[in-house]
């Protein structure tokens, strides 16, 4: 059996056992990014008070207080809690999967999924660069992905790795067993008024997507 750690996996690890292409398409992003989400003024000031505050040290900021300070205050104004569907969003919580093949262990530094007290049905994921981590984020959040396909049985998963204030999307599809593509955005800056303006509608059509579901 192989195994695979989400803090630790790079892509040659992956490689090793999976056919993973890396592809870059706008197309593939249409369903997701163009549902209209309209900011409330609310939202619009929230917005623009987190940019103020934080532009100008937000490079200097630890991985705790980056997640204490922008990340984490983004995420709780979306709000992915839904206790109707038993949706909610998951910081720091173990997800594993194992079958003959593999085992894939580890912590996710995000998910929304299904599930009371551990995440069941994982639908979204964010991966965080951290400093102390030998992984690149990306490829951290490729192995959460794909063991969220093998757990939901499907096909396609969506999630977002962070880099400081950049974030790049990602879609996920399986082409066959153990065969996958993965579909990166452009880098979206969370400092750049208009980019977190549009991080966060990406965010409220996931949570919409959702609720429809």
């Amino acid at each position: 059996m192989t195994t695979f750690n989400y803090s630790s996996v790079t892509l040659n690890d992956l490689e090793k056992f999976f056919e993973i292409k890396k592809l870059k398409s706008k197309d593939i992003f249409k369903d997701w990014f163009d549902k209209r989400y309209e900011l409330n003024k609310d939202e619009n000031d929230f917005v623009e008070r987190l940019v103020d505050m934080h532009f100008r040290h937000i490079n200097n900021y630890s991985e705790l207080e980056l997640v204490g300070k922008v990340i984490a205050p983004i995420l709780n104004k979306v709000n992915f809690m839904m206790d109707d569907k038993n949706i909610r969003d998951w910081y720091e919580v173990a997800l594993k999967y194992e079958d003959d093949e593999v085992c894939f262990n580890g912590r996710c530094d995000f998910v929304v999924a299904k599930g009371y007290d551990s995440p069941i049905n994982p639908y979204f994921f964010i991966q965080e660069f951290k400093q102390t981590s030998a992984s690149f984020p990306e490829y951290q959040l490729i192995a959460e992905m794909i063991a969220s396909i093998k757990i939901n049985n499907s096909d396609m998963i969506k999630g977002a790795y962070i880099m400081g204030q950049s974030w790049v999307f990602v879609i996920l599809k399986k082409v066959k067993k153990n065969s996958y593509n993965y579909h990166i955005s452009k880098m979206y800056d969370s400092m750049d008024i208009d980019d977190l303006k549009r991080i966060y509608r990406i965010l409220q059509n996931v949570k919409q997507e959702l609720i429809e579901k």
